[in-house]
């Protein structure tokens, strides 16, 4: 508990050095000396073309730093959201197809009905136990499926606390299989020639 608030200060503090930063690097780079060109630009072109001094109220440059300011703080808030947003990465293809397509869910495809028979193909998926698959099933199931039946798994374990974990799942299929009497050797089945 005292790490996790240790490190949630941390990310703060963290987090607010950037934003901070991005601020007085914005402020200083860019908008203070486009402000400080304008206003001598104006001054000099009053000053050759009309023959008059003119000098700026000092209320009108605080407004312009305040605008400046105000500027910088967008643009270093905007940046860092773009890079958070960047390191974001989905968990798993159900949060991936959620922030593709505006939160909704993806359709259930027709590998995912097999191992959730009330799963419907092209309904949205739900967070349901999936049914123990046989250990056939298991060992026909190409790599990638079992990848994302793993991801749905955990999907709907964060949805639904009380389904089971795949590592239980994985458990109870291992339990299922046949096992070999304890002091046998398994030897490859050679069919007996007559004759």
């Amino acid at each position: 508990m005292r790490d996790s608030v240790v490190k949630l200060g941390m990310d703060y503090l963290k987090s607010t050095g950037l934003l901070l930063f991005g601020i007085i690097k914005y402020f200083y780079l860019y908008i203070l000396q486009a402000v400080m060109l304008i206003l001598s630009d104006l001054t000099g072109l009053l000053d050759r073309y009309f023959g008059k001094s003119y000098n700026i109220a000092q209320s009108v440059l605080w407004i312009l730093v305040g605008v400046g300011l105000f500027v910088a703080i967008i643009l270093t808030y905007h940046k860092l959201r773009m890079q958070k947003v960047a390191l974001e990465t989905p968990t798993n293809w159900i949060d991936a197809y959620k922030r593709q397509h505006h939160g909704k869910l993806p359709p259930v495809e027709k590998w995912l009905s097999t191992f959730v028979p009330e799963l419907r193909v092209g309904e949205t998926i739900v967070a349901l136990p999936i049914t123990t698959p046989s250990g056939q099933h298991w060992a026909r199931t190409p790599p990638s499926q079992k990848r994302k039946l793993q991801e749905y798994v955990d999907w709907a374990k964060r949805e639904n606390p009380a389904l089971p974990s795949f590592e239980d799942i994985i458990w109870h299929m291992n339990q299922m299989l046949p096992s070999t009497p304890a002091g046998v050797e398994r030897k490859r089945y050679k069919p007996f020639k007559q004759g």
